[in-house]
């Protein structure tokens, strides 16, 4: 078995650990926030603008569902490509449980649910990626960190235990692209309420793993 292999058979066993007795878990990876996006505070402020109102219902005019949704080019295009999503829609209640400045999390698909699982010692231990500085600059920290973590735990002891902060129902996700990307991969999520996040696995590999998992 190769590195890589074994890396991924490690993070599904910590995955698994964590579910209840009868659920299976199906696929898992690292991930970060995608940097230079919006907060879900300033997705709820740009709700209030007129346009918006306008955004929603070409949409609708357009008869945009969950099956026929985006292709990558116009998640590339769309709100800076990252987020899309009325308050309290699925992509925006999973935005606002994504740390900021980012931090490094699981995302695990399992027989029954799509998850987001943070290690224990995320909330001391864990080094964000600082807020200051260019788009550059932080999506190369961003990156750095998501590979930090796919290295697996150091030399400190063993693994801590991964601790669920999001999920949702496999109905509730309607598909996933796999995205090109430069220094992370590109995940985006799309859901059966219309809303839609990008999120940053470590490369283009993991990013089309996680992508057939949930297809």
């Amino acid at each position: 078995m190769d590195e890589r292999a074994t890396r991924r058979e490690q993070l599904l066993t910590r995955v698994a650990q964590a579910l209840p007795p009868g659920e299976t878990v199906r696929e898992a990876c690292w991930f970060s926030r995608v940097p230079g996006r919006r907060s879900a505070g300033e997705v709820l402020r740009a709700e209030l603008n007129p346009a918006r109102v306008v955004e929603g219902l070409a949409w609708d005019a357009v008869g945009m569902t969950a099956s026929t949704g985006p292709d990558v080019a116009w998640y590339q295009a769309a709100r800076g490509g990252v987020l899309g999503g009325a308050p309290g829609s699925a992509a925006a209640v999973l935005d606002g449980r994504l740390p900021e400045p980012a931090v490094v999390q699981v995302l695990a698909v399992t027989d029954r649910r799509m998850l987001v699982l943070a290690p224990r010692r995320v909330a001391s231990d864990a080094s964000p990626v600082a807020a200051a500085g260019g788009l550059r600059e932080r999506l190369t920290a961003a990156a750095r960190q998501v590979r930090a973590a796919w290295q697996g735990p150091g030399s400190a002891g063993p693994a801590a235990p991964l601790d669920l902060t999001w999920e949702i129902d496999r109905a509730g996700v309607a598909r996933a692209d796999a995205m090109p990307g430069n220094q992370l991969g590109r995940l985006a999520l799309l859901f059966t309420d219309g809303s839609w996040i990008v999120v940053g696995p470590p490369d283009e590999e993991a990013a089309r793993v996680m992508a057939a998992a949930l297809g």
